[in-house]
């Protein structure tokens, strides 16, 4: 549990767990739109999703009874409302196929909504179209961005909970719902799987 912080006066009418909302929202809201991203497709999807969930923060703060730390319940409930906004797009994207498979340019190019890999290429452009004047380090991130969304879900949620966001093990295990072999057992496997993509892309 988080140790309630001495705030200035006009700070107190937002708390939660002791902690002023404004500086949960300065210290969580990139790492929540980091874990929501392992559930969505786009950014702008996830930072809908991160918004509500701040929303129920909002809604909800006095009911936080410390069972567990204030991060925790916070990555608890973006869980929930990207999990939402997952299902939601998902409905919308079955619509829009269905609607438009026989006009879409890009029908046959992309994998198909049900597909583990739906919404990225199945048959990607040709290099030749992408800007030849990257840094390295775009290349990298780049690179890793690929490597990350490569990984199954679950995989992808635990590496960013562990190794980004920078949670411990047992508050991973809590918001995934794992035991702490499980916990492990599938980070080992996560570490190992992006290691793997990433050293396809180096081999490249």
């Amino acid at each position: 549990m988080v140790s309630p912080v001495a705030v200035p006066p006009e700070d107190t009418a937002h708390l939660v767990g002791g902690i002023p909302l404004a500086r949960l929202v300065r210290d969580f809201h990139r790492p929540m739109l980091n874990f929501a991203r392992t559930m969505v497709d786009s950014a702008t999807i996830a930072e809908e999703a991160v918004q509500e969930a701040w929303v129920q923060v909002l809604q909800s703060s006095a009911s936080f009874e410390g069972r567990s730390s204030v991060g925790t319940w916070l990555f608890a409930i973006v869980k929930n409302t990207a999990s939402r906004h997952r299902r939601r797009e998902s409905r919308i994207r079955d619509h829009e196929v269905l609607a438009a498979a026989e006009t879409d340019p890009l029908s046959g190019r992309m994998y198909p909504a049900g597909h583990p890999d739906a919404g990225h290429w199945s048959d990607p452009p040709s290099r030749r179209f992408l800007p030849e004047d990257r840094t390295v380090a775009q290349e990298l991130i780049g690179y890793l961005r690929a490597a990350l969304d490569a990984l199954p879900e679950r995989q992808r949620q635990l590496v960013v909970l562990r190794d980004v966001v920078g949670t411990s093990a047992e508050e991973a295990a809590e918001i995934l719902d794992l035991s702490a072999a499980g916990q492990r057992a599938l980070l080992y496997r996560a570490r190992g799987n992006l290691r793997n993509q990433l050293e396809k892309w180096y081999r490249q």
